[in-house]
């Protein structure tokens, strides 16, 4: 039994490989280790970013190492969808062949990787703790993720047409390789789908956490300099929220997420919808107006005031708490945060979270649409 056991109290690398061997392979352990995968986390505070994938890595690998479980999913899903580092990558993608049964909806997020990790690609060794020291055979996040179609058999199918144009696009013999064996072997699968495809719920997950006076209090500064109280903003019409920094080294979040957020936009103006839309920084300190503005110009994002990009002048921390971010600060800046959008309803009441998925206009509009009635 290891219910003795306070992951709050975790405070190092140490400290998770000590838990990771001493819990390797027992079901009893996986509350803990999703914990330590929630990037609030205490253990993420002032670390690098590198040490953030090491942790991130082996608890998925941990987590994954008989079965991969329901609970561990959204994590490993959320890291092919956003993926950056060829080991994590390779990592989550060779997890998802620990589940009981394939799943079409797998394809997506494999696909998403080769999209963000092909120009990133590396040779790691993948059961080493980070992935670039160790002996024996080394292998790339696009093997893992290949391989991983492969698995999917006939549920893959749909992935065919975007792998044969990237037959085309491949130079590495070694990969044309695996890759047309892939294409071959899903050409062959039974066109057959035998899996249940109906949906299983919306991916919104349903809130109802009124703004109290003290969160409305907060000061925000938008892009353009203007200040003003939070309630001033969110009081009067529905909102959708999203959070960034323009530090963001990782394409497949933060500037997609902006981008994403202007088609989201695009969609309202042509609805004449009331509803607004603001991107709030991770970032206060160093997104000061001017970069928030050329933030916005870069990635193509409306700013108006019914859409803007703000920082928060004051009390930060209760911000993260009203909204529970899933973000964490290394020594100077942002060193880990999840995909995360929120939907407010006219009186400032947080109503709605969809974390670790991607903004979709179409969902966030049918599900703001649904929840407001």
């Amino acid at each position: 039994m290891n219910t003795h056991i306070d992951v709050t109290e975790i405070r190092s690398e140490k400290d998770i490989l000590d838990l990771v061997e001493r819990g390797k392979g027992d079901a009893s352990y996986f509350p803990h280790f999703l914990a330590l995968l929630e990037e609030r986390h205490p253990v993420y505070t002032g670390i690098d970013s590198s040490a953030v994938t090491r942790i991130r890595g082996v608890l998925i690998q941990v987590l994954a190492y008989r079965a991969l479980p329901d609970t561990a999913l959204p994590f490993v899903l959320a890291e092919l969808e956003s993926a950056f580092d060829p080991w994590l990558t390779a990592v989550a993608a060779a997890a998802l062949r620990k589940r009981p049964e394939p799943s079409s909806k797998f394809v997506e997020p494999l696909l998403e990787a080769i999209l963000y990790i092909r120009h990133r690609d590396d040779l790691i060794y993948l059961d080493s703790y980070g992935g670039y020291n160790g002996n024996g055979k080394t292998t790339t996040a696009l093997q893992e993720i290949f391989q991983t179609l492969s698995w999917l058999g006939n549920l893959g199918q749909k992935a065919l047409p975007y792998l044969r144009d990237l037959s085309g696009e491949i130079h590495s013999k070694e990969l044309l390789l695996v890759l047309n064996e892939v294409i071959i072997k899903l050409e062959a699968s039974s066109t057959s789908v035998t899996e249940n495809e109906s949906e299983n719920g919306s991916e919104i997950t349903r809130l109802y956490r009124p703004l109290s006076s003290e969160f409305g209090q907060i000061r925000l500064q938008d892009q353009s300099g203007a200040k003003f109280l939070l309630s001033d903003f969110f009081v009067g019409q529905p909102t959708v929220v999203v959070f960034f920094f323009t530090r963001c080294g990782n394409p497949s979040k933060c500037p997609l997420t902006i981008t994403k957020l202007s088609r989201l936009q695009e969609r309202l103006r042509e609805m004449k919808s009331s509803i607004r839309t603001v991107a709030i920084t991770y970032d206060p300190d160093y997104d000061d107006p001017r970069r928030l503005k050329q933030y916005a110009r870069s990635w193509g994002v409306s700013i108006d005031e019914n859409h803007r990009l703000v920082r928060a002048l004051d009390n930060q921390a209760s911000l993260r708490d009203f909204f529970k971010l899933g973000v964490s600060y290394g020594k100077s800046t942002v060193n880990q945060h999840q995909l995360e959008t929120y939907l407010l309803d006219q009186q400032g009441t947080l109503i709605g979270a969809l974390r670790r998925k991607r903004l979709d206009a179409s969902k966030i509009i049918a599900e703001m649409t649904e929840l407001m009635t």
